[in-house]
């Protein structure tokens, strides 16, 4: 199907080191969605010193090349991240 996006990942039950997004644009957003259920994942930006709620249904843009992301192990539930 037609996208703007260049790429598409699933990520499922996993944490996420922090990292940055070596591909992509440093002037585009990336778009990250959590689903899921009963999870209390934490969407850390350790560049800004900022730890969001990242629970099932939050949809976050965020320039993925210029800053450092991750997400830290969430205890129990399912998450599922299209990013």
């Amino acid at each position: 199907w037609p996208s703007t996006f260049s790429g598409i990942g699933v990520i499922v039950n996993r944490e996420t080191p922090h990292h940055c997004d070596p591909g992509a644009s440093p002037s585009v957003y990336d778009l990250l969605v959590s689903l899921g259920q009963d999870h209390q994942a934490v969407l850390d930006l350790s560049d800004l010193g900022a730890q969001l709620g990242y629970p099932p249904g939050t949809m976050v843009y965020i320039a993925g090349k210029v800053l450092e992301h991750g997400i830290p192990r969430w205890g129990d539930g399912e998450r599922i991240v299209i990013a």
